[in-house]
C-alpha cells in the first residue's frame, strides 16, 4: 500500500526548537499513516548529542562558545551543525520499514541519500564495514555501518540517528557540506525526495506546517531546553 510522503516548509530554529519539532512530528502528527520529511536550519551555532551520552563527556568535547547544546531524542554521537545540511524523516508505524531492524532501515535511508548525491557526481560510497562496539562519541570522526563516505577516503559525509516508538521511526540526519562542496542543495533535496518515494513506495505531497496547540509546542521546546533533559546523564 502506497503511503503519502508529506514535505514541510524549511524552518530555522534553536536547537531545542528543532528537536521539539522533530519529536512532535513523530508523536503528534495527523494523519498518522503519512511519512514526514523536513529540512531545517539553525538560528544559532549548535551541537546536538545522542540520547544515551554523558553530559560531562559532551562538555569536555565541545569548546566553542557561545553555542547551543541539546540532547536529541535519538541515539548516536555528537553532531556539529555549524556547516551541515540537516533533515528529519518519520516513517509511521503502519509502514513496513518501521518494522525493519535498525541496520536495515539505516541502510535504506542512506541509499536514498547516496543516490541523490551521485546524481550530481559526488564520489561517495556506502560504508559496509561494521565499526567496533564502542560507545557513541563524535559522529563525524568515526564512520558507522552504512554511513556515507568519500570514495577511497575515510572521510564521513553523512550519518544519522534513529528512535523507534509506537508511533513509528524517527531519523535525524546530517550531511557535512564541506565534503561535497559543489552540490546544488535545492537539486539534492528534490532528488532525495524522489528517491524516498521510489524506495519507500510513497507519493509526494507538499504540506503546510502543522498547527500544533501552542501550549503543547512550548512545553516540548522547554523540555529540550531544560537542564533536566540535557544533564539527565
Amino acid at each position: 500500500m502506497s503511503h503519502p510522503l508529506h514535505v514541510f516548509p524549511d524552518r530555522t530554529g534553536t536547537a531545542a526548537e528543532n528537536m521539539a519539532a522533530d519529536f512532535l512530528l513523530l508523536q503528534r502528527y495527523r494523519p498518522e499513516e503519512a511519512l514526514r520529511v523536513r529540512h531545517y536550519s539553525w538560528a544559532r551555532p549548535a551541537y546536538t548529542f545522542g540520547m544515551s551520552q554523558e553530559y560531562s563527556y559532551i562538555t569536555s568535547e565541545i569548546t566553542d562558545s557561545p553555542i547551543d547544546i541539546c540532547r536529541r531524542p535519538t541515539g548516536g554521537g555528537i553532531v556539529s551543525h555549524l556547516e551541515d545540511w540537516t533533515y528529519s524523516l518519520v516513517i509511521p508505524a503502519s509502514h513496513p520499514m518501521s518494522k525493519e531492524e535498525p541496520n536495515e532501515s539505516y541502510r535504506v535511508v542512506h541509499e536514498t541519500i547516496l543516490a541523490a548525491l551521485t546524481q550530481q557526481g559526488a564520489d561517495v560510497v556506502l560504508n559496509e564495514n561494521a565499526a567496533s562496539n564502542s560507545s557513541p562519541s563524535v559522529c563525524f570522526n568515526k564512520p558507522e555501518l552504512f554511513d556515507i563516505l568519500l570514495k577511497n577516503l575515510p572521510t564521513k559525509v553523512a550519518g544519522a540517528a534513529q528512535k523507534r516508538t509506537k508511533s513509528g521511526l524517527l531519523f535525524q540526519g546530517s550531511i557535512w557540506k564541506p565534503t561535497v562542496s559543489n552540490l546544488n542543495w535545492d537539486r539534492f533535496y528534490n532528488d532525495f525526495l524522489f528517491e524516498l518515494c521510489q524506495r519507500l513506495d510513497a507519493s509526494l505531497s507538499y504540506e503546510e506546517w502543522p498547527n500544533w496547540v501552542r501550549s503543547e509546542e512550548k512545553t516540548m521546546v522547554d523540555q529540550f531546553d531544560s537542564d533536566d533533559w540535557n544533564r539527565r546523564r
